[in-house]
């Protein structure tokens, strides 16, 4: 079985992709497929970035929808992960926040998220994709000590420490 974790941009889909995978024995794992083609192995579980491609991906035998009901937390974390080209793992230091140029990208994430995204969001639940807003995803009752293994790295909080936005988990 294939099982393919979409969501419109890196927010949510590792710390999903990690606690599934740990829970399926005998599946392999794919931290990202970046082309719209398939993994060609059988019984595999990854994560599919659909506004870093912009082309659906289709034939998995099952698809899981992860989005943001905090839209602004997904704007956030997708800004300053492509800034810094950093998404998971401890911070080394400290990131640079530009609120102009912030401003410019979340016009630009917000049409693409809009125009782009939800269309294909409907298109996959209407072809009986599961969805899993991010914010409901329990996985233990204190998070930040209990988070999921990706391989070796241990899945840690990013870009939550910021002045623009709540403290919460963004992944």
């Amino acid at each position: 079985m294939k099982i393919c974790i979409v969501n419109p941009g890196r927010c949510g889909s590792t710390l999903l992709l990690g606690y599934l995978h740990n829970r399926l024995p005998g599946y392999s794992l794919i931290y990202e497929v970046i082309r719209p083609t398939l993994p060609d192995i059988e019984n595999v579980i990854f994560k599919y970035q659909y506004l870093h491609c912009f082309q659906p991906l289709h034939g998995a035998d099952k698809y899981i929808i992860i989005d943001r009901k905090d839209k602004e937390a997904w704007l956030y974390s997708t800004y300053m992960s492509k800034k810094h080209n950093h998404f998971h793992g401890a911070l080394k230091q400290e990131f640079d926040f530009n609120a102009e140029e912030y401003n410019n990208a979340k016009e630009n994430l917000n049409m693409l998220y809009d125009n782009m995204w939800v269309p294909e969001r409907n298109r996959l639940l209407s072809e009986g994709a599961d969805m899993v807003w991010y914010e409901d995803i329990k996985i233990d009752e204190d998070v930040s000590i209990n988070l999921p293994y990706l391989g070796n790295t241990k899945l840690e909080p990013v870009w939550s420490t910021t002045n623009q936005l709540p403290n919460e988990y963004i992944y």
